[in-house]
């Protein structure tokens, strides 16, 4: 390594300790971001978004090892990286499009794409980002623009395969012993299966929801539960995980057992039940003005402002509370 090498790792390393500040409100924002982005398009992540600032030994290593050269460490595209794990398959083609019209995309790609055929690996889409040019005229994001981040997208079987192999360091056919390349292959092929039965289960569930008689009379699961409080509650009240597996235990216990009962029982409850949520909004914007602050979590704090609490659960469980006495 030349002597003018070691000045410039020193004089990079001078730079990340002096941006470590911004980038994690970078981090931060862009998480909050991407949260958002996915709730309010309703795609279904394994667990919260995992995010990191590079450590300096990590970026000094890459440097080395890949002989990398940058005049800045804003340069380094994975400085600030996020990772999203979603459920199903078909939210990775959902997020990609997502992400593609939110952010200006600088780089894409897929790890899989990079591997020999002798090499285990994992599909994980790869995009580098940066904050859209609008985005940065805002005073609180206008330090910004200097960033990129990767933003990491992959399903919860391809996170698995992920983790094991790097626990296992089973890079490629040549790192495993002879009597364990079947089982790796057997296990990787598993997690395949994982995902595509996942898409088959969804998109059967989808055809049997669409062919769902409302003019039949049948017994009540979670998906006709969902779809008869749909067409008779106010939407505004939906919140966007309903608890519609508990809600049916508590139905079956008292009684309503089939969508013709549910429906008869919502339609003499409606009224009742739409007032009394009123009430409750009322309530809590007073005892908010007397405590000069929330009067509630925050979640539902918004839904009071916007006029309505109680979420279809809420609702119907306080229809049965009512049918009680």
């Amino acid at each position: 390594m030349k002597k003018h090498s070691f000045q410039n790792i020193s004089e990079l390393k001078n730079q990340y300790t002096s941006v470590c500040d911004v980038a994690e409100r970078f981090k931060n924002e862009l998480c909050h971001e991407l949260t958002k982005l996915i709730d309010d398009n309703g795609l279904k992540l394994g667990f919260p978004i995992q995010k990191r600032i590079k450590t300096w030994s990590s970026i000094k290593d890459k440097i080395l090892d890949q002989n990398l050269k940058l005049k800045s460490i804003e340069q380094l595209q994975d400085l600030i990286g996020l990772r999203t794990v979603f459920l199903y398959t078909r939210d990775l083609k959902l997020i990609e499009g997502i992400i593609k019209r939110t952010f200006i995309v600088k780089k894409q790609y897929d790890t899989s794409d990079k591997l020999a055929e002798n090499q285990f690996g994992y599909s994980s889409i790869h995009f580098v980002i940066q904050f859209p040019k609008d985005w940065l005229k805002v005073p609180s994001l206008s330090e910004f623009g200097k960033f990129s981040a990767e933003i990491q997208i992959r399903t919860l079987a391809q996170h698995i395969w992920s983790e094991v192999s790097h626990e296992l360091q089973y890079k490629s056919k040549v790192d495993v012993p002879k009597n364990l390349i079947r089982p790796i292959y057997r296990a990787s092929a598993l997690l395949e299966t994982v995902d595509l039965e996942f898409e088959r289960l969804l998109y059967e569930r989808e055809e049997y929801r669409k062919q769902i008689d409302e003019k039949i009379d049948q017994e009540l699961n979670v998906d006709n539960i969902e779809q008869i409080l749909d067409s008779l509650l106010p939407s505004e009240n939906k919140y966007f995980f309903e608890e519609y597996a508990q809600l049916h235990k508590e139905m079956l216990k008292k009684g309503i057992k089939t969508t013709e009962q549910l429906k008869s029982f919502v339609k003499d409850n409606i009224e009742w039940v739409i007032e009394y949520d009123k009430k409750r909004v009322a309530s809590e914007v007073v005892e908010a003005r007397e405590k000069e602050g929330l009067s509630c979590p925050p979640d539902d704090w918004e839904r009071v402002k916007k006029g309505y609490f109680y979420t279809y659960c809420g609702l119907v469980r306080g229809m049965l509370k009512r049918d009680s006495g």
